[in-house]
């Protein structure tokens, strides 16, 4: 249906997150026939051909020439150079970042909020130190949920925060939701290897 409503635009950009995951199955290397074949078939589907009969779009237009670019992303390795390799036209490897200063990098160009580049650098620094090498997408969401533990933005989307003694304590309160994220992390980890010893 996504596809189809995509297909409709003269040009659109569609993003299939975790495309790993929505063809995971009991199949080859752990994906599911079907959903291969059918992702397969809509990729090689033109756009707007399923909504056209005889060159007339079904609204009673003229089709013109439609783009459709579609991504994959995937956070394995393994699912981006052996499956779902031959399904797009090319693979780019993201590296997994090993340093503090590229973490802080990603998070000073993504944040959703102004981060000054000293609680960038800190945040960065625990990251690797907990986690070592990290993927975009991990420091993405770790830096998403500290700020949303913090409680920066009210109900109408709007940012309560103002001078400087409440944005430093909000840095403060946001590097600390950040260590505790991460002590989690790290906390499940060792359950799940005691779990694991267990079974």
């Amino acid at each position: 249906e996504k596809f189809a409503e995509a297909g409709e635009m003269e040009t659109s950009l569609f993003v299939l997150d975790d495309v790993d995951q929505l063809c995971a199955g009991t199949g080859a290397d752990g994906y599911s026939n079907v959903m291969l074949a059918t992702l397969r078939a809509l990729l090689r589907t033109p756009p707007g051909a399923a909504s056209t009969v005889g060159g007339i779009r079904q609204g009673g237009s003229a089709a013109g020439p439609r783009t459709m670019r579609v991504i994959g992303a995937t956070s394995r390795s393994d699912a981006a150079c052996i499956v779902l390799h031959e399904l797009f036209e090319e693979t780019v490897v993201v590296p997994q970042l090993s340093t503090a200063e590229h973490v802080e990098q990603v998070i000073l160009a993504t944040s959703p909020s102004e981060i000054p580049s000293c609680d960038a650098k800190s945040m960065a620094v625990a990251i690797t130190k907990k986690l070592g090498t990290v993927g975009v997408k991990t420091v993405l969401r770790l830096v998403e949920r500290a700020s949303a533990m913090t409680g920066t933005v009210d109900q109408d989307g709007k940012e309560f925060l103002s001078g400087k003694d409440s944005t430093e304590s909000f840095n403060q309160d946001q590097l600390r939701a950040l260590q505790e994220i991460l002590d989690d992390m790290a906390g499940d980890e060792v359950m799940a290897a005691q779990m694991c010893k267990v079974f």
